[in-house]
């Protein structure tokens, strides 16, 4: 049920605060160990990874750097927006 309303407060705020912007939920999970059959090839995986997810709020739009080399800039600093979001309320 914690992952529930985390994920119900999470959007409920970028929905408020960012006028309900489309955004792409992930669900990271432990890389495929199929086919890495060789001794003690990432023995540690359990140790290493965590699932988690991540939402990607889809705010700007895709131009010429980003098509041209891959990535992508974020304009607002993860403190930033983690401070905006906390002090907003539903």
């Amino acid at each position: 049920m914690h992952l529930a309303e985390a994920l119900k407060t999470a959007l409920g705020k970028l929905s408020k605060c960012l006028n309900q912007p489309q955004y792409n939920l992930i669900l990271q999970t432990a890389p495929s160990r199929a086919g890495h059959r060789r001794a003690g090839y990432w023995d540690t995986i359990d140790q290493d990874f965590r699932w988690h997810m991540e939402i990607l709020p889809r705010l700007t739009r895709t131009a010429g750097f980003e098509w041209g080399t891959g990535f992508y800039i974020n304009p607002t600093s993860p403190e930033d927006a983690a401070q905006f979001l906390r002090e907003a309320e539903l």
